[in-house]
């Protein structure tokens, strides 16, 4: 039978912590669970006098501060041990714009709720009434009143304060709320962009905060071969001369128009915006492409060819880029008639047109322009016709 050494030193670890158990016979157990929650024993790291394990996952629910090793005859032996748990981790939320009346869930783990010490959400201070909880998903209805701020997450384990804002200006490149579409020059609220597709509509009809953008409907092939229809193009200069002259208003570069450093550290930031997809026009084919570029890598024809988007072996420049294909998991996507907010890590900005591996990273000085179209990626899926409906787009720290 196994039996934990009493030399042992370790006598508590977190969640999804390895631990070695020393002891004899250890070969033997067949079964092990800290508290309620069983663990996974891999044979490979198993030895008669050792035994490495991670610590589950998943919170306790019976909790009796104990490992239960269970033989191959169902002997138990019980060792001292106590399992702590992380203050909750706040990753995201479905919406980060929802209004007042809709169902929202913040994303995330470690969302105990203590029959004794419950678990409580703010958003900018408000305590805000939940209606589910899950381990990684709180479920609430948006109340009336609620202004931009941080939202906290508060359990029996900690408190935590989100890096993200509901309703977030900071970091906006535009949220399209001028007459023509395009947020006013604030350097809070967004620059005026410069795009080529003339076919964009703009409307507040169903938005989600005032103005939006809309793309397509437009035949993707299965391909998801180039739609110029679907390609949004802010660009940065005054196309006649030197580019990074310009300091306000129309075709300010990114960089000019937030304070300076904003993207020195670009792993700390991320791109969000909110989505609309819907279910009548689902996407089934091609990658989002979302690129920043320098606007010396797209100077003179290279910046009326595209040729600066393309792939080396395509004569292009190998920028790296983010690619957010969702409908992959199951072969279409829509947002259900719905916003949805879309947060991608510029960590992950890193794939070639084509999907492979992208030669030239991201750096400061690539937060002039800024491209978000559906194309290629090196992906196949089934020719559709989408409509992509966008807002607030911002880069926001994550760190």
């Amino acid at each position: 039978m196994g039996s934990a050494s009493s030399d042992s030193l370790i006598t508590s670890a977190y969640l999804d912590n390895q631990i070695c158990i020393v002891g004899e016979n250890l070969r033997s157990i067949t079964e092990l669970y800290f508290n309620d929650k069983k663990a996974i024993l891999n044979t490979s790291y198993i030895t008669d006098k050792t035994l490495i394990v991670s610590v589950p996952g998943t919170i306790p629910t019976a909790v009796d501060d104990k490992i239960h090793m269970i033989n191959k005859n169902g002997v138990e032996t019980l060792y001292d041990f106590h399992v702590l748990v992380p203050a909750p981790s706040i990753l995201g939320m479905s919406n980060e714009y929802a209004k007042p009346g809709k169902e929202v869930q913040i994303l995330g783990s470690y969302f105990a709720d203590d029959k004794y010490i419950p678990l409580k959400v703010t958003i900018a201070g408000k305590e805000i009434p939940v209606d589910k909880i899950t381990e990684t998903a709180i479920t609430f209805t948006m109340p009336e009143g609620i202004e931009e701020g941080p939202i906290t997450v508060t359990t029996i384990y900690g408190t935590t304060e989100s890096a993200f804002h509901y309703k977030e200006t900071r970091g906006m490149i535009t949220n399209f709320d001028n007459p023509d579409g395009f947020a006013d020059y604030s350097g809070t609220k967004g620059i005026v962009p410069q795009g080529w597709n003339l076919k964009i509509k703009y409307s507040d009809v169903d938005g989600i905060d005032g103005y939006y953008a809309e793309v397509g409907p437009a035949e993707l092939d299965e391909t998801g071969a180039w739609q110029e229809e679907l390609k949004m193009s802010f660009w940065c200069g005054n196309w006649n001369g030197n580019p990074m002259s310009i300091k306000e208003g129309a075709g300010t570069p990114l960089r000019n128009a937030f304070a300076p450093g904003y993207f020195s550290k670009p792993n700390n930031l991320a791109l969000k915006f909110e989505l609309y997809i819907p279910s009548t026009n689902p996407w089934k084919s091609g990658s989002m492409q979302i690129l920043f570029v320098n606007n010396q890598q797209c100077a003179n024809d290279d910046w009326q060819n595209n040729t600066y988007i393309h792939t080396s072996a395509s004569g292009g420049l190998d920028l790296c880029r983010g690619l957010y294909r969702p409908w992959v998991e199951k072969g279409s996507y829509d947002t259900g008639n719905d916003w949805v907010t879309v947060t991608i890590p510029l960590s992950d900005f890193t794939y070639n047109a084509d999907g492979t591996p992208g030669k030239v990273a991201l750096s400061e000085e690539s937060f002039d322009s800024f491209i978000i179209w559906p194309w290629s990626g090196g992906v196949n899926g089934t020719a559709c016709t989408p409509i992509f409906r966008y807002d607030n787009i911002r880069v926001v720290p994550i760190k």
